[in-house]
């Protein structure tokens, strides 16, 4: 689509690193040093309208990108979509976020954060209702309904843990990063990728 973002990539960062399907991309504005989108190449509304080989390839990439902020940035990941509900850009990509803490954030508790096992439940949801929000943080998985009111309490949590303030006026973040933090991905990757990348792929060599 000539008017996507996500599928002319003008104006956006450099990919760290492609899969047949996919492209893995600092966040043009991050919400926090190190953000990460995974994005397929075919225009999706969401990641719930891809098909299962393509959710594979999306399973390792997020295996991966979770590596790497975990040993270069210190934090595991918390990954998060926003299935057609809240969408800034109306193709389907899913945000990796490091985020500083040692276990699940009381806020995973909330009633309407449903716990899944994987993206079944989620495409499930999709074809009824259309839209959905999906969190995940240290092997735990949740689905959410797209408008649920527990966003507020979510919105909250994140600007506890997050460099970035909720303008209710604009619905959208104000955010601290600068275009340094996306540069910075970058080179973090290069790094990683020719030491502790490169050394492991090595060991697992014949």
């Amino acid at each position: 689509m000539s008017e996507c973002v996500f599928c002319t990539r003008e104006g956006q960062p450099e990919a760290l690193f492609e899969t047949p399907g996919l492209r893995v991309v600092p966040d043009k504005f991050p919400m926090t040093p190190g953000h990460i989108l995974i994005i397929p190449k075919e225009h999706l509304a969401c990641l719930a309208a891809a098909p299962a080989e393509l959710l594979v390839e999306v399973e390792e990439a997020s295996a991966r990108v979770r590596r790497f902020l975990r040993e270069t940035y210190g934090a595991e990941a918390m990954a998060w979509e926003n299935g057609v509900a809240g969408q800034t850009v109306p193709h389907a990509h899913l945000h990796l976020l490091p985020l500083p803490l040692p276990e699940l954030p009381p806020v995973f508790r909330d009633a309407e954060l449903v716990p899944i096992d994987g993206w079944e439940p989620v495409r499930r949801h999709y074809e009824r209702h259309g839209s959905y929000r999906y969190v995940a943080f240290r092997g735990e998985r949740r689905l959410i309904a797209g408008y649920s009111p527990v966003m507020a309490r979510l919105r909250e949590f994140w600007e506890q843990h997050l460099p970035v303030r909720w303008d209710a006026g604009k619905r959208d973040w104000l955010r601290l990063t600068t275009p340094e933090d996306v540069r910075e991905v970058g080179r973090r990757w290069a790094g990683w990728v020719k030491g502790p990348a490169a050394k492991r792929a090595r060991t697992r060599s014949p």
